[in-house]
């Protein structure tokens, strides 16, 4: 492969799935990226990428070829002398953030702020992926990074603290126990809503409601957390939940919040990212952005 630049658009198409992203994170035209496409094509005698529904999939080749180009580009990186530089007040890049609504709602807003004054042409998106697909995500450049209580990630991640929070309990401001001391029994003997985190540390808290006997009291389970508190603000269940988006949503619903009665482990949020990545620029700098402003709570 003589033009380099087929490598990039190779990467982009595998990590994007898509000639319109690719050609957007590229900085180049959708002309431009499919016209790389096209040589690759030629060069290797196979079609590499085909539409199925809404994604650019890789063909069986590509699935072949693809850690082999992958790490050729990544030695051409790490023989540039411009590889240490990174300017974000000129930079236009768009990354990936594998996270949950719970980031979302505390982490994202005070980092896309910090965007602002610093890198106003960095642009954030986020997804939610299981762990597995987020660790092939990060591997592949899809995913940047990912933030949240992930203590079972696979090795080859590299993982910052941010901080270390711990579960409180939520209810409406006139439930009954609202005026009395949440003890253990009355805990175990409500009605609870959980919000289910399989594959995050997360899982910790139904084990724990589980050994409180409670298993059979949780009336409501939700995947996602902003949607709770509208069952609890008219209902007398109860939500164990991360203390910083109890404080977080507050303010928006008529919510009292008590010390959680259970004994349960810290929460450790942290940033994670691939070994693949670890020096590379951008992504670095990011990665130091967000620990500067999510850091230590």
């Amino acid at each position: 492969m003589k033009d380099l630049n087929l490598l990039y658009a190779f990467e982009a198409l595998w990590r994007d799935r898509s000639v319109t992203v690719a050609a957007e994170r590229l900085g180049l035209t959708q002309a431009a990226v499919s016209g790389s496409l096209k040589r690759l094509r030629d060069e290797y005698g196979d079609k590499l990428f085909t539409l199925v529904g809404r994604r650019m999939e890789p063909t069986p080749l590509a699935v072949d070829l693809a850690p082999q180009l992958l790490d050729a580009l990544a030695m051409v990186r790490k023989t540039r002398v411009e590889r240490g530089r990174f300017d974000p007040a000129t930079a236009r890049r768009m990354f990936t953030v594998r996270t949950r609504d719970v980031g979302e709602a505390h982490l994202l807003p005070r980092i896309v702020t910090a965007l602002g004054r610093t890198a106003p042409g960095i642009r954030l998106q986020t997804l939610f992926r299981p762990l597995p697909e987020t660790v092939a995500g990060m591997a592949s450049g899809q995913i940047d990074f990912a933030m949240g209580f992930l203590p079972s990630l696979e090795s080859g991640i590299h993982r910052r603290l941010l901080f270390k929070q711990n579960y409180v309990c939520v209810m409406r401001t006139g439930h009954p126990l609202a005026r009395k001391r949440l003890t253990p029994e009355k805990f175990s003997e409500a009605e609870h809503l959980l919000v289910e985190s399989s594959g995050s540390g997360h899982t910790q808290l139904e084990r724990a409601l589980h050994a409180a006997g409670a298993r059979n009291r949780i009336r409501v389970r939700l995947p996602q957390y902003l949607s709770a508190p509208h069952f609890v603000i008219g209902s007398d269940l109860l939500w164990s939940v991360p203390e910083v988006l109890a404080k977080t949503l507050a303010p928006h619903f008529d919510l009292k919040i008590v010390p959680h009665p259970l004994q349960l482990p810290e929460i450790e949020v942290a940033i994670y990212w691939h070994d693949r990545y670890h020096r590379e620029p951008a992504n670095k700098w990011l990665r130091e952005l967000v620990v500067q402003v999510c850091g230590s709570e």
